[in-house]
């Protein structure tokens, strides 16, 4: 800003010669009108103590002589103070409206004085000028700080999840803290979901608390991570708030202290839905699928030796073939309905299994070996190693 005008200069220096009994009524004048300051938050000595250097800054800015350091010390070090002591940002710009005033009000008195009212009016402006950027000052101080403080919170609260989600939530201090910080309650019914994707946490996040359910989220690299508790709702409330979403849902599991089996089960049922097939399934929906991510070594070795004389097979044949034997075996094991989904004759399945048995060395009439089968051809959709490329469902022809 430009100097400030003589006659505003001459009257500023008489009001800060008055600092002291000008302080005392900006205190008096804040306790008053907002309660906010007559707490715990703000001891009467730290609020002196901000009146009288903010008052001193702005007057020493309206002398023309700031003197050293920072312009704008006294309202940043007002507004990191009062953010760090939860002070209402309202109530921290009301107490500057209210000082701007005290200032204005003594400056009018000294002007009465020395009759120098005309001059004061003709630089009002730059007056509310010079304390409008005060104030916005504070408020900026003020919102840093806060921010530091939010993003502070966020990573204890990351931390103390990951602690719960590690297993650390048997050890007593580590849970009760957890508890108190993830506003979560130590025993209960919880259950575990792993989104797939990211971004779901905040308005997932939002929707359930509307529906009573309290949750806590953690990111991951390619998913999000929820602990929900049922105390006040259930595993359907929960999955109608994720409708449209895709992710893996744990057991019921007991108490906050549990959440680390159950992301672990969580995470199992998301690995265990196939490709491309969306909703949120449950763990005990997908048994068969989840014994196989859970293993991918043995499921390969189990692709390998069920399916071995096939997937030698050129990709045409080799996939004909296996998408008979699935279809079979999702039929129960009817040629008929098979002979129906695939648009083929009857005989057509009958052959294409035979020609399975003999390049296997397995047979249809074996429940081990149906098994086998089965659980290979779901190895195959759940473990992108064990296709080969281009081995999308083929057309089959009758």
């Amino acid at each position: 800003m430009s100097s400030p005008p003589e006659p505003v200069t001459l009257l500023a220096k008489r009001v800060l010669a008055e600092l002291d009994p000008v302080t005392e009524r900006l205190v008096g004048a804040i306790v008053d009108a907002d309660p906010s300051y007559g707490g715990d938050r703000t001891s009467p000595d730290d609020l002196r103590r901000s009146c009288h250097d903010n008052l001193a800054r702005i007057l020493q800015s309206l002398t023309g002589e700031p003197g050293d350091g920072d312009l704008f010390d006294a309202p940043h070090a007002t507004g990191h103070r009062r953010a760090e002591q939860g002070m209402p940002l309202e109530s921290v710009l009301h107490a500057y409206r209210l000082g701007h005033r005290i200032i204005w009000d003594s400056l009018v008195a000294q002007a009465r004085d020395d009759g120098a009212l005309e001059g004061l009016v003709e630089a009002a402006s730059y007056v509310w000028e010079l304390v409008d950027s005060y104030s916005s000052e504070v408020a900026r101080a003020y919102r840093e700080t806060e921010q530091h403080l939010l993003r502070r919170d966020d990573r204890r609260r990351d931390a103390l999840l990951d602690a719960l989600l590690e297993g650390r939530g048997r050890d007593r201090p580590v849970l009760a803290e957890a508890a108190a910080v993830l506003d979560l309650p130590e025993d209960g019914a919880y259950v575990v979901v792993a989104l797939a994707g990211t971004d779901h946490r905040r308005p997932v996040g939002d929707a359930l608390a509307v529906r009573g359910l309290r949750s806590a989220w953690r990111d991951r690299a390619d998913s999000e991570i929820g602990v929900v508790s049922l105390s006040q709702g259930t595993v359907d409330d929960l999955l109608r708030v994720l409708e449209g979403l895709r992710g893996g849902l744990s057991p019921v599991v007991d108490g906050l202290g549990a959440v680390d089996i159950a992301q672990r089960l969580a995470h199992v049922a998301l690995r265990a839905q196939p490709p491309g097939v969306p909703g949120v399934s449950a763990l005990d929906d997908r048994l068969p699928g989840a014994l196989v991510v859970s293993s991918p070594e043995l499921a390969s070795r189990l692709v390998d030796q069920a399916l071995a004389g096939v997937l030698a097979l050129d990709e045409d044949e080799r996939d004909v073939l296996l998408h008979t034997l699935a279809a079979w075996l999702d039929t129960g094991g009817s040629a008929g309905r098979t002979a129906a989904q695939l648009y083929c004759h009857r005989n057509t399945v009958l052959n294409r299994l035979r020609r399975v048995e003999a390049l296997t060395g397995r047979s249809t009439e074996r429940v081990d070996d149906l098994v086998c089968w089965s659980l290979a051809l779901l190895a195959r959709d759940l473990l992108p190693t064990s296709r080969p490329p281009g081995s999308a469902s083929p057309r089959l022809e009758g």
